[in-house]
């Protein structure tokens, strides 16, 4: 019997080219992002590789993978979230330059109809009414612009190796503990069970 790892359809992230380059903390920034980017490409390919061997009789099995979207759906939502209102003004105060993260946020909104569609799904659907194929649809209609945007916002941080690297340690450092400070333990116990 084969393995089936969670590291596609959606490609993750290799941080060979910059992680062992510690020279500036934007590399260390960009490793950190893309390590929490391929967690949340690994979350998608999970559901993806799982949609369509849920037993449809089984509805507590079903309710529990719908758990387990809606975990994943707010843990990317407080990722980004957590980005926009903390992460990206720091850069935008220490680099200076008005706008430098807004490809990031645009590309936020480029997903954001399609990743809406498919929380609300997993949200509403009653679990006799499950179907792995609509499920998997629903992710192919945000996907694309997700991968994209995790990828290239990667760059974009190793691009802030022209600014002050402590600067952008601390940044970065902010960004964490926010994101620990406000995490929601539903999350956390939900993706303790599961990996």
């Amino acid at each position: 019997m084969s393995s089936q790892w969670a590291d596609k359809p959606y490609a993750l992230i290799s941080t060979d080219p910059f992680s062992k380059d510690s020279s500036h903390a934007a590399y260390y920034v960009a490793t950190q992002m893309a390590l929490a980017h391929n967690g949340i490409l690994r979350g998608l390919n999970s559901i993806y590789l799982q949609a369509s061997h849920i037993p449809p009789k089984d509805l507590d099995a079903i309710q529990d993978f719908f758990t387990y979207c809606q975990c994943w759906g707010e843990s990317m939502h407080h990722h980004h979230d957590s980005e926009e209102n903390i992460f990206f003004p720091n850069i935008e105060q220490i680099t200076k330059v008005n706008g430098i993260m807004e490809r990031n946020i645009e590309q936020h909104r480029a997903f954001t109809p399609g990743f809406d569609r498919f929380q609300e799904h997993v949200r509403t659907c009653p679990p006799k009414d499950y179907n792995g194929q609509k499920i998997k649809e629903l992710i192919e209609d945000f996907a694309e612009p997700l991968g994209q945007h995790l990828h290239d916002e990667i760059e974009t941080l190793r691009g802030l190796d022209k600014y002050d690297s402590k600067s952008i340690r601390q940044a970065y450092q902010r960004l964490e503990k926010e994101l620990m400070a406000t995490d929601n333990v539903r999350n956390t116990l939900t993706y303790a069970r599961v990996c």
